[in-house]
């Protein structure tokens, strides 16, 4: 038993963490090196022009964003390297994370059903271009006007241009009852989602839907005769190995070694059992391990460059791996970059798990990344740039900025409102979800990205997210993910902003304040 130590989560003082697990052939040296630098190397995404580096340590970082737990996984030229836990399964328990810890990996679980559902079209059970209601026999997806006579899909479902509603769906606690997948489905019973409908033209937009998702499990399901998560292990678990994984709700305690929810706070908040449920299992319910997660990411790249007994045929695969129609989704994972960058994976958030998963296709360096933490998705990006540094990945995640851009900014013009402008039909992916109004306001530091959103119980509230110079009219997020360009035209008149965002780009026009 490893002793407790006189912090909040036994982490400031000493590393709880398991055996180094190395499955790749890599030097032990080198390795040993590198993995140091990654423990030692965490940063914020921007750094001020002049200045040094910040660098953190991951125990202090755990510490900071109040996460007990974590478990990750690194690879390189297609193969697993290392793979890690670190803290604890539980803040106020001694019990530490090991590789064999599952995880709850919110919408990572979206890869395990496509890879299912990929396995049937394998097999000729499933057609990705058959009208989906024809699969069926539990629920019907109802098809009206909105539908313009067109067929809803699997490859609309998993790239997410189906036209379905529901984004994502909130935790059960233990003790609530909880839905079947016809209820999630019809927003009935236990359910705490509204029901699943056609709310855009099939093919026309890209809108992401945990309830298309859903859909997806229900037709694996139906198709099979297996439950979702029957059907899982028998297609997808069992052939790649995945001995650690279930979608099975509630995750039963003997499942053994099981990664505790945590709120913001780094407390638990799921008693008394220590963990939620997630009924819509498809989208958001897969328990698993970080090993276990990059077998699926290794399957798809060893099928797409056509291993010999790889998971799926190499067309296939390449299909998967491509966008589909408005979407920045191909049937299944998400995919960014180009040459060098391209990379496919998810990211996954469930209430107190955050999760990272995802691989550059050319290069097979990638990692995953799971978290016990209501704020693990602050530590894991920390993490990632951590890695990308240590393991000479082809993006390096830093961004400079410049505060002395403010002296020469003007910033009182570009305080406002903002809407987007229409795009092109063909250039539909370039949309921001939600996204489609803001305003830009001033504070301590420049200016920042204010949206209104609502709250439960009624009434509104703005969230604010500061924006850091890098020149005069170019700014960044501070996560540096989204770049602002304050277009100024010929007259010194502002025309409007230009937000890109992993390759793609929007623009949006100066509109009068609500």
């Amino acid at each position: 038993m490893i002793s407790r130590v006189s912090c909040r989560f036994g982490l400031s003082l000493a590393l709880l963490m398991s055996p180094l697990a190395a499955f790749a052939d890599y030097p032990k040296e080198e390795l040993s090196s590198r993995l140091k630098r990654f423990e030692a190397g965490l940063r914020p995404a921007l750094r001020q022009r002049g200045e040094a580096p910040v660098r953190w340590s991951l125990t202090e970082r755990m510490d900071h964003h109040g996460v007990p737990g974590v478990s990750v996984v690194i690879m390189d030229d297609g193969e697993i390297i290392h793979a890690r836990g670190y803290g604890t399964a539980r803040a106020d328990s001694d019990l530490p994370v090991d590789t064999e810890t599952v995880f709850s990996e919110g919408s990572v679980s979206k890869i395990g059903a496509a890879m299912t559902a990929h396995a049937l079209v394998a097999e000729g059970v499933l057609d990705l271009d058959r009208d989906v209601n024809q699969y069926l026999k539990r629920w019907t997806l109802a098809s009206d006007e909105v539908a313009a006579g067109k067929e809803i899909t699997l490859r609309g479902l998993m790239s997410h241009t189906a036209g379905l509603n529901v984004h994502g769906f909130a935790d059960f606690l233990p003790g609530e009852p909880l839905p079947g997948v016809v209820d999630v489905l019809s927003g009935g019973g236990a359910a705490k989602s509204e029901a699943v409908i056609l709310i855009h033209e099939p093919g026309s937009v890209s809108d992401y839907s945990g309830g298309g998702t859903t859909v997806t499990g229900l037709v694996i399901s139906d198709s099979t005769g297996l439950s979702f998560n029957d059907a899982a292990q028998k297609y997808l678990f069992e052939p790649l190995g995945m001995t650690r994984s279930t979608y099975e709700q509630p995750l039963p305690a003997a499942h053994g070694n099981i990664a505790n929810a945590h709120d913001g706070r780094g407390e638990p908040n799921a008693e008394p059992r220590g963990w939620h449920s997630f009924p819509e299992d498809a989208a958001s319910g897969l328990w698993t391990t970080p090993s276990d997660a990059a077998a699926m990411l290794i399957a798809l790249r060893d099928s797409y460059f056509g291993k010999e007994g790889a998971f799926l045929e190499s067309a296939h695969a390449g299909d998967v791996l491509t966008e589909v129609g408005p979407s920045r989704v191909g049937r299944g994972p998400f995919l960014r970059g180009s040459g060098a960058t391209r990379r496919f994976g998810h990211e996954g958030s469930n209430e107190s798990y955050k999760a990272l998963a995802y691989m550059y296709l050319a290069s097979g360096k990638g990692a995953v990344i799971f978290t016990n933490g209501a704020n693990g998705a602050k530590l894991y990006r920390e993490m990632v740039r951590a890695i990308a540094d240590a393991f000479d990945w082809p993006e390096s995640y830093e961004t400079l900025v410049d505060q002395r851009s403010l002296s020469s900014s003007p910033t009182d013009l570009f305080v406002g409102a903002y809407a987007q402008a229409p795009l092109d039909p063909r250039d539909k992916r370039a949309t921001f979800g939600e996204m489609q109004r803001f305003r830009i306001v001033k504070n301590t530091t420049g200016l920042a990205m204010a949206i209104t959103v609502p709250v439960d119980g009624g009434g509104q509230e703005d969230l604010k997210f500061p924006l850091q110079p890098m020149t005069r009219n170019h700014f960044v997020d501070e996560a540096g993910q989204r770049r602002f360009e304050f277009v100024l035209g010929t007259y010194g008149v502002l025309e409007g902003i230009i937000v890109r965002y992993e390759g793609y780009s929007a623009f949006y026009q100066p509109v009068p304040q609500a």
